[in-house]
């Protein structure tokens, strides 16, 4: 059973090749095939080229998004940092008012 499988399968080969051979029996058919091999061959080689450029320009993009990101971020902090500064000033200023006022009040 296998075997005859196998017959049927080689005979299909055969007959592809004989197709094959068929087609390319001109030789303008074969410079044919070859000047679309070539063509295909340069056009991959360009593709190539093009995702590559693509891909350096997305790691590019992607630095550019994380350098910003911690930009943002040193920001968010110093404007915290800003904010608590003001919050310990003004405490400062009221203990200083404070501080004036109980003086006043010794006096």
């Amino acid at each position: 059973m296998g075997d005859s499988a196998r017959k049927i399968d080689v005979e299909k080969v055969i007959a592809f090749g004989d197709d094959l051979v068929g087609c390319l029996k001109e030789e303008k058919d074969v410079k044919n095939l070859t000047q679309h091999l070539e063509l295909s061959k340069a056009l991959q080689s360009h593709c190539d080229a093009d995702s590559k450029a693509v891909r350096n320009l997305l790691q590019d993009y992607r630095k550019k998004i994380d350098l910003s990101k911690k930009k943002a971020d040193e920001a968010k902090s110093e404007a915290v940092a800003d904010a608590e500064m003001d919050f310990l000033q003004k405490e400062l200023e009221e203990e200083l008012q404070r501080e004036h006022l109980l003086r006043e009040e010794l006096r």
